[in-house]
């Protein structure tokens, strides 16, 4: 998945209730970024990673929904295609995880002494002594949880030549509430509102 806020993965699993009509059970894993972030180099070092300055948290949104998925207009032949709308709803939940950064770490004569791994502060952290981003995993026994819920709508285009196999494309929106706000940078208010436009490419198999 592609969508206005970052990218992620789905799994979709459908099931036969009338003939144009199929229930659904979607399962999500997607990151979720502030539209304001942008990525630089705080070092001249190369081997320093990119950060996001002013980042706090990320947040990455775990779905499970039930819906439906409606076929507007068949595959007429074997190299047509078909049109369907899908939608459908359920929990969410945000996976809060601190940003950690390397900052380098100066003697009392002013010079480098070494890097060192911390939990990103805009009180104590700024242009001239941040190295780079830390490992993706330092923060991780750090995430909080925040319960909260979605619901997505989207227009479905499957194009598969074979009769077994699925090939398709998905646009649409989707929207995740969480319980309590959610801060990502600095100076920027706390959301709980999380809307986007997304595109989805699937490939699967049909079980006759």
């Amino acid at each position: 998945i592609l969508h206005t806020n970052g990218l992620g993965l789905n799994y979709t699993s459908s099931k036969f209730k009338t003939y144009k009509k199929k229930s659904l059970i979607n399962i999500d894993l997607i990151s979720v970024k502030h539209d304001k972030e942008y990525k630089i180099f705080g070092s001249f070092d190369e081997n320093a990673k990119k950060f996001v300055y002013g980042k706090l948290n990320s947040l990455y949104s775990f779905r499970v929904g039930l819906g439906n998925r409606l076929v507007l207009l068949e595959k007429l032949r074997e190299n047509g295609v078909q049109l369907a709308i899908n939608y459908s709803g359920g929990p969410s939940l945000g996976l809060i995880k601190p940003v950690f950064l390397e900052v380098f770490k100066y003697d009392i004569s002013g010079q480098i002494a070494g890097i060192s791994l911390e939990r990103y502060d805009p009180e104590l952290h700024s242009f001239y002594n941040i190295y780079g981003r830390g490992n993706w995993t330092a923060g991780l026994m750090s995430t909080r949880l925040n319960p909260g819920a979605f619901f997505k709508f989207g227009l479905e285009f499957e194009y598969s030549t074979n009769r077994e196999i699925i090939n398709s494309l998905e646009i649409g929106f989707s929207a995740d509430v969480y319980l309590n706000s959610i801060n990502l940078m600095v100076n920027n208010s706390q959301r709980r509102y999380f809307p986007s436009l997304y595109i989805s490419c699937s490939i699967g198999n049909k079980f006759f």
